[in-house]
């Protein structure tokens, strides 16, 4: 049986820079907490100020003023994949 392991020196230097390019776009596309630098989670609600500070939900008592608004954080899938139907008004006949 012939096992395959690649360290980082078997690695070919385009195939890690094209991998450090990719994980460096996809941390600045991700939302960080201004007071402790967390990356938001999933599915985490995440509060505005109006200083244009973003807060996540462990660091929200830590600022005296009350958020001007928030947002929950979505997947990347969100909006692609996921069908999202508000059938709120419609009545349905009997």
């Amino acid at each position: 049986m012939h096992t395959t392991s690649t360290t980082v020196g078997d690695t070919p230097e385009l195939e890690l820079a094209l991998l450090r390019r990719g994980l460096d776009d996809a941390e600045a596309a991700t939302e960080r907490c201004d007071a402790c630098h967390r990356s938001m989670l999933i599915g985490e609600r995440v509060y505005e100020y109006e200083s244009m500070a973003v807060r996540c939900e462990l660091c929200r008592d830590v600022s005296r003023v009350d958020p001007i608004g928030s947002h929950t954080i979505h997947g990347p899938a969100f909006g692609h994949s996921i069908r999202v139907i508000d059938r709120r008004g419609v009545l349905r006949s009997a």
